[in-house]
């Protein structure tokens, strides 16, 4: 009886000690297994993705946007030039006399041009006249002294019909000075013309007090002090005058844009900055040049191939690796491939009926490259 009670005592202190042993490891593995479970996932992930993203990137083609601002070329284009003769713009006006002609006449090649011309027409004591080439066929000027403060309030009055209907045109009717000018464009432009202004100063239109400057090569600061104080106020007009004053012309839906040879910040021969004339002329989408650069030939080029764009229907992407034209916008809405437009050549042609009877448009051309 006492060996057996001995042998079972013996074998669970056995068994107990075993099973306490074995526990640890049972752990151990567990953990492992969880470590293992959170991060293989992981760096398989982030592989697959790195691959992919590299691929995406060799593989997706560039996306491009183009956008043009023109008129049809059914369209005739009326382009007035109003250059300042004052003292200041004798250089200037001398660069007017040399390209003027070559200028016109290279607009005129390639689209139905006439060109309207306002400034002193004879040579006079400034030597600052400039007027228009006998070799114009279509061309008229308004033999008027432009000074440095007025060239856009005369470029408005041109407009002004000869029976003054609104209160702008009545104001300056009543001023005798500006009778050689007042109307004297009525006739000028062309039912559903495209219109065009060039400014041509060293000045702006606006100032306090009515007072304004002139540039003086002698002078070491590059300025006289005030030499002019002005008696009325429409010698001057801002930027919204003007507007206002087309709109009551040409009617809400014309067409015209403004470009210029003004002063900025940093031209060397300007009476002020022209910020009225730029103003104008950035909300119209034309384009200013640097009125006091000395060679304006990249400037004619450039104000030339404007113009003609401007009475285009026809676009080139020739200049960009274009590989396929995805979509062509006319003021924002899509237009119908073949129909609407086709792609050729690398230029995309509007149907000419679709700008028929608008005057700014915007087309925006989409593209892979």
């Amino acid at each position: 009886m006492k060996k057996q009670y001995l042998v079972l005592t013996m074998i669970f202190l056995a068994s107990t000690f075993l099973f306490q042993n074995c526990s640890p490891s049972g752990v151990q593995f567990e953990q492992t297994r969880e470590l293992a479970s959170v991060t293989e996932p992981e760096v398989i992930s982030s592989e697959v993705v790195v691959d992919n993203e590299a691929e995406a990137e060799e593989a997706a083609p560039e996306i491009k946007t183009k956008t043009f601002t023109a008129a049809s070329k059914e369209k005739v284009v009326d382009m007035v030039w109003v250059i300042d003769n004052s003292a200041s713009m004798k250089g200037q006006a001398d660069i007017i006399r040399k390209n003027f002609e070559k200028f016109a006449h290279l607009v005129e090649n390639q689209v139905d041009l006439r060109v309207a011309l306002i400034s002193k027409k004879d040579s006079f004591n400034l030597k600052t006249h400039v007027s228009l080439p006998e070799t114009m066929k279509n061309g008229q000027q308004v033999d008027f002294l432009v000074h440095s403060y007025n060239a856009l309030l005369v470029a408005a009055v041109a407009s002004c019909p000869e029976t003054a209907a609104d209160a702008f045109c009545k104001k300056v009717l009543a001023n005798s000075k500006y009778d050689k000018v007042y109307s004297s464009l009525n006739g000028f432009f062309r039912p559903q013309s495209q219109k065009v202004f060039v400014f041509v100063t060293d000045d702006d239109s606006s100032a306090a007090k009515n007072t304004t400057v002139q540039y003086e090569a002698a002078n070491l600061s590059g300025y006289t002090g005030t030499i002019k104080t002005l008696v009325v106020d429409e010698d001057y007009i801002t930027a919204a005058t003007f507007q206002g004053r087309m709109v009551r012309a040409f009617g809400k839906n014309g067409s015209y844009k403004v470009f210029g040879f003004v002063a900025g910040a940093d031209s060397k021969c300007k009476a002020r900055v022209s910020t009225v004339y730029n103003s104008l002329i950035s909300s119209g989408g034309g384009v200013g040049f640097n009125v006091c650069d000395e060679d304006w030939t990249a400037s004619f080029s450039q104000l030339s191939e404007k113009v003609v764009d401007y009475a285009s229907t026809e676009y080139s992407l020739q200049s960009e690796n274009v590989k396929k034209v995805l979509s062509v916008k006319l003021n924002g809405k899509a237009l119908i491939p073949g129909v609407d437009y086709t792609v050729a050549d690398g230029k995309v042609a509007l149907n000419p009926t679709l700008v028929k009877s608008l005057g700014n448009y915007i087309i925006d051309v989409t593209y892979t490259e």
